[in-house]
């Protein structure tokens, strides 16, 4: 699943590409897949144009003028392109937005449907899934407000994927962040007293900068708007690599699972 880095890596190119340009039309392909505004998108969102191109945790959302927002959740398969009108279009492409020659069309494919897009506007109908409720960006938390949220007997780990306590964090940045400070994911989130709770919030955010500095790390589906892959995984030094060595006591990296998800650590740099 895209997670923040991979999302913000999405937003920044959009935003170069689409700001102030002039939706001509859109094309629903599944309607299962659009919640929100009931009516038909092309006659919503045709002839408007975009205003911004913003990020909120793992959502994608694109403002538009006369106060309509498209917010695109990825889920875990989900990508978004921008493709030539006349590029054959793929297999699971939901929903198509076209910009005119120079730009092309924003295409939404998503093989699994557990993303979506939502239409967002004053209009009191609305249809479909309810997008929850968000927790702080974790780019923007202090030190006081993470420690209200540690304020908990949930294991760390899953304390952190809870996206109404912290908004974007997911497996693999998790990990790696649990693993910079020292922490066993096991570990109740009470339990991180300072200076291990400010060792963890500077090793989240310090995580996900090296990531979005590398555009995200591509392990399956994750791609930019532009076909690329991303390279954080190159610097990966637990998520996915059960069995290898720690690459700073050379310890074989293990696997367990800790709320449901699979979860990789190093059992002597993070010990319970």
């Amino acid at each position: 699943m895209p997670e923040l880095p991979e999302v913000e890596t999405i937003v920044r190119e959009l935003r170069t590409r689409l700001t102030r340009r002039r939706v001509e039309s859109a094309t629903v392909e599944r309607a299962d897949v659009v919640h929100g505004d009931p009516r038909p998108l092309d006659a919503l969102i045709a002839g408007r144009l975009v205003k911004t191109v913003d990020r909120r945790a793992k959502r994608i959302i694109i403002e538009l003028t006369r106060n309509l927002r498209l917010v695109f959740h990825l889920g875990m398969s989900g990508r978004l392109t921008i493709d030539d009108h006349d590029n054959p279009i793929a297999k699971h492409t939901h929903v198509r937005i076209g910009f005119g020659r120079e730009i092309g069309e924003l295409r939404f494919r998503d093989p699994r449907r557990f993303g979506g897009v939502w239409v967002l506007t004053d209009a009191g109908e609305y249809v479909g899934k309810r997008l929850g409720r968000l927790g702080p960006e974790p780019l923007e938390l202090a030190a006081k407000g993470f420690r209200r949220i540690l304020a908990s007997r949930r294991q760390i780990k899953a304390l952190l994927l809870d996206q109404s306590k912290i908004a974007g964090l997911g497996n693999i940045y998790t990990d790696e962040a649990l693993y910079a400070a020292g922490v066993h994911p096991m570990t109740p989130a009470d339990a991180l007293v300072e200076p291990i709770a400010g060792q963890l919030l500077r090793a989240i955010k310090q995580t996900l900068r090296r990531a979005i500095r590398a555009r995200g790390s591509t392990l399956m589906d994750y791609r930019t708007v532009d076909g690329q892959t991303g390279s954080f995984q190159r610097q990966h030094r637990v998520y996915g690599r059960t069995g290898q060595p720690c690459r700073k006591c050379g310890a074989p990296i293990e696997r367990i699972i800790v709320a449901g998800r699979s979860t990789c650590f190093c059992p002597r740099c993070q010990p319970l």
